[in-house]
Parts: C-alpha cells; structure tokens; sequence
C-alpha cells in the first residue's frame, strides 16, 4: 500500500527520469458515494482514503507480439503478403527496417489484399520450399556417413546397409526412400577405403537430399582397425578426387519422388548446384 505522500516522492522522482513510466493503482479503502443532494467529503479529511495499492506497472509488462504483413518471402517467419506476428524487436530491428514487412495497419492490410488478389496466378507458380524441409536438407547435407563394412567377410553397400548407418548417426528413415548409384560398391577393398559416394534420401516423396557416404572398413579384431578420415563436411577438390559434384535439395511441389522413380537418373539432370 503507498500513501498519497509517498506517492507525490514517487511522482517527482519519475519526473527526473528520461522514461515514461504506468502505474495501475486502486484505493485500499473506497470512500461510500455522497447521497444525491449532500455534501461530498474531502478525501484529505480521512488519511484511509489516501492509501492506495499498486495493481501493476504496465512498463514492467511485454509488449507482446506485433502483426506485420511480409512484403517478400522471409525464411521461418512466411510468404509475400502473409499477416504474422512476430518478436517486436525482430520486427523492429530487422523486418521493418530492411522493408520486408510493415505494419499491418488497417489501410495497407486493405491495400496488400488486393494485391495478392491481384497477383494470385503468380504467387500460385512460385515453387515455396517448406521451411521445415530446408532445415532437414541442411541438417542431413551437413553430414558424412561412415559406412561401416567388414574388412573380412564379403559385402555389397545397399539400402539396408546405408539404412543401418544413419541409424548409427541418429537418422531414422525407412530404406524404400534411399537411392544408390546402379552400380554397386563391393568389398573387401581396401583399395576403396574412405572413399566417398553420392546417394539420396527422400524426404515426403517431395525433398531429394544429396548425401555422402565415406567406406569405412571395420573388424571385430581391434589391432586390425584402420584410422579413417574425419567426418567433416569434404572440399570441393576431395569431391572432385571421386567425380562428386556438389548438388543441393531438390524440390517438387507434388509428390513425385515415390519408391519407383528414377531418383538417382533424375538428380544427374536436374540437381540444383546453388540453393535453392
């Protein structure tokens, strides 16, 4: 509770304060309305109904979110044209400033509608790639899988065996998504040993993701293991070393990418080699 004197110490101090500052109070003690026809009480009279208490201080509240419409396609916030609420500081100090949002104020909300509508056919064409999948693209493309193989008994590197490696790296996926080159990689050989091979994995049947995988033979025997390479994500000469050119995702806004398509053929053609 603050008495009407404190309360005059607070007002004057706040007024030697370069910020503005909201105070909710409410009186501790509420004075009985005056009938109609008396007289009203002098609240300074009665020291009880100079007490109050503080409700909030709005200045100590968040602001909240601010609505802004997207003036361009902004990856992980959304489309052109699009109403979000977004972070104020992020709308302040980037989205705004740089002019790839304003406000969403009641004339350009208006204003921005209409020209969606009127640009409906061409937003409609741009091919969109769903941010989540980008992430996923640029987490699995980060990667160098060691495919581990025996370095005794004979082995062919398929489906299963690439499935069985990424688990090993935490990358659950089902073996019908994975595509590997016609030709088939076979050992023992040590000849091949930390050699790097391209495959793909397919993501919604819509996101073909360029892989690497590095052979990595392995034994049971530990004074026959051999020291491999590290996991790092390979230089464009080390690419060039196995004929691996460097590819990124490729979308398709339908689900094309299905168990029996051509995916490796396909990517030989149409693989972007910038991002998307």
């Amino acid at each position: 509770m603050l008495p009407a004197t404190h309360l005059h110490r607070l007002a004057r101090h706040l007024n030697l304060q370069s910020s503005r500052n909201t105070w909710v109070l409410r009186r501790v003690f509420q004075p009985e309305a005056t009938p109609p026809g008396g007289i009203q009480k002098n609240p300074n009279d009665f020291h009880d109904y100079q007490k109050y208490e503080v409700v909030e201080v709005e200045t100590q509240k968040s602001a909240g979110p601010i609505k802004v419409i997207l003036l361009q396609d902004v990856e992980g916030i959304g489309h052109q044209f699009d109403v979000v609420s977004v972070d104020r500081t992020l709308a302040r100090k980037d989205l705004l400033l740089s002019k790839k949002a304003v406000y969403a104020s009641p004339f350009d909300l208006k204003y921005y509608a209409d020209m969606k509508t009127r640009m409906a056919d061409e937003l409609a064409s741009r091919v969109r790639i769903p941010y989540e999948l980008k992430v996923v693209g640029r987490d699995l493309q980060k990667m160098v899988v060691p495919i581990k193989v025996n370095m005794e008994n004979e082995w062919t590197i398929d489906t299963k065996v690439v499935k069985s490696s990424l688990r090993q790296m935490g990358v659950f996926v089902a073996e019908n998504t994975i595509f590997l080159a016609a030709k088939p990689i076979s050992g023992p050989n040590f000849d091949i040993e930390a050699k790097l091979f391209r495959f793909y994995l397919v993501v919604n049947q819509q996101y073909t993701v360029p892989m690497l995988g590095r052979v990595t033979h392995v034994s049971v025997d530990e004074s026959k293991q051999m020291i491999s390479p590290t996991l790092t994500t390979p230089r464009d000469e080390e690419l060039a070393r196995y004929s691996i050119r460097k590819e990124f995702p490729l979308y398709s806004k339908t689900k094309d990418f299905t168990e029996d398509f051509p995916v490796f053929e396909h990517m030989k053609e149409h693989a972007p080699t910038t991002p998307q």
